[in-house]
């Protein structure tokens, strides 16, 4: 089994959105946000706003890991570099997002801008590298694909001097801890408004450059 790094095309977006979609759906909060995978019909809103980020967000990485063996991708992450400090009126600004056909757009809406809040208020507009999604297919996760994503990064992130910031699952904790990232605030989500059970926690963690 050999596992490559590359560059995700606007051609993979179909098989990312697979991959993202059963990936989520072992998870209780994002069962709760999603309650039905969409269809390939369905997910016009995520193809549309990945390949604007793909083709016109210079700051915004795709990365994919590919199974050589097979010529599948089984992983995917998505980064953004932020070289240079943001003016207030560029990093402060939450744009309402459009969301795929099935999606509890309350709860979606609720996470969505409390990880902004967290954004904002943690890193600001200071130079940084944000990891905004980090996912595996299921039956690929544990043959090291996410942390091969998660060290490209760190490695640009290092090259350039600059801190990382993320927020981390339960399952990912200690995945990001081993790579250097330290607990610097919590989200607590309760489940119980949009019909689940308990509150759902979530890490907002930054690393510190190295080297």
């Amino acid at each position: 089994m050999v596992l490559l790094v590359e560059k995700a095309q606007e051609a993979d977006i179909q098989r990312l959105l697979d991959i993202m979609y059963a990936a989520f759906s072992k998870d209780p909060w994002n069962r709760l946000m999603y309650p039905k995978i969409p269809g390939t019909e369905a997910r016009g809103a995520s193809i549309e706003r990945w390949r604007d980020e793909i083709s016109n967000n210079p700051t915004m990485r795709f990365i994919k890991a590919v199974d050589t063996d097979v010529g599948e991708i089984i992983a995917f992450a998505r980064w953004n570099i932020y070289e240079m400090e943001r003016p207030e009126s560029e990093w402060k600004h939450t744009e309402a997002r459009n969301w795929d056909l099935g999606t509890n757009v309350d709860a979606a809406n609720e996470f969505y801008n409390a990880i902004c809040v967290e954004r904002q208020k943690v890193m600001g507009g200071k130079p940084h590298c944000c990891l905004n999604m980090l996912v595996c297919e299921p039956q690929h996760q544990r043959r090291g694909a996410g942390r091969m994503l998660l060290c490209w990064g760190l490695k640009l992130a290092d090259g350039l001097g600059l801190e990382a910031y993320l927020e981390a699952s339960s399952e990912g904790h200690h995945l990001y801890q081993s790579t250097g990232f330290v607990d610097v605030e919590t989200l607590d989500i309760d489940m119980s408004k949009y019909g689940g059970h308990g509150i759902h926690h979530y890490f907002v963690m930054t690393r510190s450059p190295v080297g």
